[in-house]
């Protein structure tokens, strides 16, 4: 049975009104099951109407004396079998309060006990809370864009300025939730390098990210070389309006520094331009 209506039949089992608006669910509901009366653009449920809606939860493992909605909110999905046959009941996402994170090519991720070599090309997902707890890194380097951080083996200039073994973290996206990375960040409060678009959104993001310290770029030469050939001037524009002022403001050096090179070039620079190009 369809999550929305699990929660439509308790919405009516346990509510007070008898009368609904005919909603597509609640309409299905009436057709598929003979359960509730269409009256004008309502449907109408009685007592008997809630004791087969009682009956027919119990089908799917739902005991409504003992189960409200909303029961699921944030349960695991192992949790949330506890009060019905459907796992995918809970609001939880699969990977809740999971981060991405690596260490630089050559570089072992330490995490507690553990000294970790992993292959080119791959992270380590693993919960925010006890990688709080459990890590000996002395830096982080956080990066804005996954294919940027899945190559980052591939980096074009040198890392070094992170940190002797900067703990490499994903700054996140709908898989990986950019609020958990946040929190890590903040309980870890590491020095934080920024490596992202060099854009004014990027700007922002890095001056805004806790505990930051720096701004990950090749040397002034051949960032300047990159400006030059890179005409992404609409992209550049676009997020001017909600950037100018607070960069204008800004008194965080390295932040100074590139939204003057920003300004004089006019224009946006992602971050994979920084990455080995792959030949076919």
């Amino acid at each position: 049975m369809e999550k929305n209506l699990i929660n439509s039949l308790l919405r009516i089992y346990h509510g007070e009104k008898d009368r609904y608006a005919a909603s597509g669910v609640l309409t299905r509901l009436m057709e598929d099951f003979n359960i509730g009366q269409r009256v004008g653009t309502s449907i109408v449920f009685s007592n008997n109407d809630r004791d087969s809606i009682r009956k027919l939860l119990a089908t799917e493992g739902i005991d409504v004396e003992t189960t409200q909605l909303g029961q699921w909110q944030e349960l695991s999905r192992t949790d949330s079998l506890e009060f019905s046959h459907n796992e995918k009941m809970t609001n939880a996402s699969v990977r809740q309060g999971r981060v991405a994170v690596k260490a630089l090519p050559g570089n072992l991720l330490w995490l507690g006990d553990e000294k970790i070599s992993l292959p080119i090309s791959s992270n380590l997902d693993i919960d925010w809370r006890w990688l709080v707890g459990n890590c000996d890194h002395t830096s982080v380097l956080l990066v804005e864009n996954w294919e940027a951080f899945d190559r980052i083996h591939e980096v074009t200039f040198d890392l070094s300025q992170a940190g002797k073994n900067p703990l490499v973290v994903f700054r996140g996206s709908p898989v990986y939730r950019q609020d958990y990375v946040i929190a890590l960040l903040n309980v870890l409060a590491l020095p934080v390098f920024a490596f992202v678009d060099l854009d004014p959104s990027g700007l922002i993001l890095a001056q805004s990210t806790p505990h930051f310290e720096g701004l990950m770029v090749p040397p002034t030469l051949e960032l300047v070389s990159a400006l030059k050939s890179v005409k992404n001037y609409s992209r550049y524009r676009s997020q001017l309006i909600q950037s100018q002022s607070i960069l204008n403001n800004s008194t965080h050096p390295d932040i100074v520094k590139h939204w003057k090179l920003l300004q004089e070039y006019g224009t946006a620079l992602p971050q994979e331009y920084f990455l080995m190009k792959r030949t076919s």
